[in-house]
Parts: structure tokens; C-alpha cells; sequence
């Protein structure tokens, strides 16, 4: 991938990122979403804080790099060629939950 160099060079020390992939979970399962992994790897070292893990449940893959632990996805999985009907529900609240992290209903109320 042409940006990853790109991205070796940005201090991310005091950046807040929230990550999202797109793969498909039965003709890719043994290496769904990798990226999402692949990313976090480049980035937390160079300081970036990852918000927004997603859970696993409701997947149905055989591993992944982009795993933050046995439960949750280091970022939100989309799966537009087996759960198509899934995406607009998981970003609606992949979003609600960013927020909620973030306290950006504080900021904006206050």
C-alpha cells in the first residue's frame, strides 16, 4: 500500500483515531479486515489513542489482524458482500458510540 510510508511518518502523539474496514468475512475469513490491524500497527506506536472498537459478535470469520482483543475489532467491520442489510445499523451506531467516547454531545451542550 503506497500510504502506509505515509502514515510512518506522522507524529500522532495526542491524536484520537477511530478506524473502519471493509472485507468480506466468508471468502476472506482467514485474514478479514486485516487492515484495520495493519493500521493500528503503524499508528499507536507513533502515538495515535484508537477509539471505537467494535464487537466481534454477529461476525463469522476465521481470524483477523484487526482483532483488539477476542471480542472486538480494533475498528468498525463492515461486510458489504455478506451482510449488506447490516451496514447502515453498525455505522449509526459505531458513530453514537464514538461520540459517547469522545463526550461530544457534552462539548456540543455546553
Amino acid at each position: 500500500m503506497t500510504f502506509f510510508p505515509t502514515l510512518e511518518e506522522i507524529d500522532f502523539n495526542g491524536k484520537l483515531v477511530a478506524l473502519f474496514g471493509c472485507g468480506d468475512q466468508e471468502d476472506y475469513a482467514e485474514y478479514f479486515c486485516d487492515a484495520l490491524g495493519t493500521i493500528r500497527d503503524i499508528i499507536e506506536p507513533r502515538g495515535a489513542t484508537i477509539v471505537g472498537h467494535w464487537p466481534t459478535a454477529g461476525y463469522h470469520f476465521e481470524a483477523s489482524k484487526g482483532l483488539a482483543d477476542d471480542d472486538h475489532f480494533v475498528g468498525l467491520a463492515i461486510d458489504e458482500d455478506r451482510q449488506p442489510e447490516l451496514t447502515a445499523e453498525r455505522v449509526e451506531k459505531w458513530v453514537k458510540q464514538i461520540s459517547a467516547e469522545l463526550h461530544l454531545d457534552d462539548i456540543l451542550n455546553a
